[in-house]
């Protein structure tokens, strides 16, 4: 077990090294795309300073909160875009067949599958998200430690969330569109103040879809650490993490292979 974790280990490295050395075949393009990312990302955090600044707070959030905020949402989606986005394209690795590629390997298929892509203006975000953080008022190697791990988790919610989004096309045909834009409503509920979901609102912000988990708690936890927060947080990501791995594995049980065949 340890053997085969060092070499899927080795073999993410070497990934990641390969992803690195395309994105900087063009050094200028690659970090012009980093910029206007950090760019893209800071103008909708200026659209947010404006409305604190004018408004002081919202149910009790300020701008230090939102900029927590910003900071695991940005640096956790800027580790799944780097790291993990080939889980985003199984639908069409499902539809064109490509997927038997992936299945024929004597690897792990969701691993391969889930480091197929990798997209490097995301670093941006990793930049956006470092930031904001020092600015949120909440700075401390506490606060710093629990950020990162907060980030982390922030990451396996977004993964496990949108693994399941791409199993559906499993079951349902042409669901690309259907599960980006249920993955981007995920991502656009988490980018607003928790506070402002009260009632129903909270629960379906909280369980259906758990965007709570990747803002109300982080937040909480950041700011005044404390072992309900963290709790609830953690068995949250796991119930969506290990339900989206034994979907996964259902609809592989179920699945047909492709009309094209070939080796990865």
């Amino acid at each position: 077990m340890a053997a085969k974790f060092i070499n899927l280990c080795k073999l993410f490295l070497f990934i990641q090294k390969s992803n690195i050395k395309t994105a900087f075949l063009n050094k200028s393009d690659a970090l012009i795309n980093i910029i206007m990312m950090t760019i893209n990302n800071l103008s909708f955090v200026f659209m947010w300073w404006i409305i604190f600044e004018n408004k002081g707070s919202i149910n009790g959030w300020h701008f230090g909160e939102m900029a927590l905020l910003f900071a695991v949402t940005n640096n956790a989606y800027a580790t799944f875009a780097l790291f993990a986005r080939g889980i985003q394209l199984l639908p069409e690795y499902i539809e064109n067949g490509n997927l038997d590629n992936f299945l024929t390997t004597p690897k792990s298929s969701l691993f391969l599958i889930s480091t197929s892509e990798s997209t490097f203006a995301n670093w941006g975000d990793y930049i956006t998200g470092f930031l904001m953080y020092f600015l949120s008022g909440y700075v401390n190697w506490t606060s710093f430690g629990l950020m990162l791990l907060c980030s982390f988790f922030a990451f396996v919610l977004l993964y496990s969330f949108r693994l399941i989004m791409s199993c559906l096309a499993f079951i349902i045909s042409d669901s690309q569109r259907l599960g980006d834009n249920i993955f981007m409503a995920l991502i656009t509920f988490a980018s607003q103040p928790a506070s402002i979901f009260t009632g129903w609102y909270k629960i379906l912000f909280l369980t259906v879809i758990p965007a709570g988990l990747l803002s109300l708690y982080p937040v909480n936890i950041i700011k005044e650490f404390t072992w309900r927060d963290f709790g609830i947080l953690t068995t949250g990501i796991i119930i969506f993490l290990l339900l989206s791995l034994k979907f996964y594995n259902w609809c592989l049980k179920h699945y047909s292979s492709g009309n094209r065949f070939g080796v990865r």
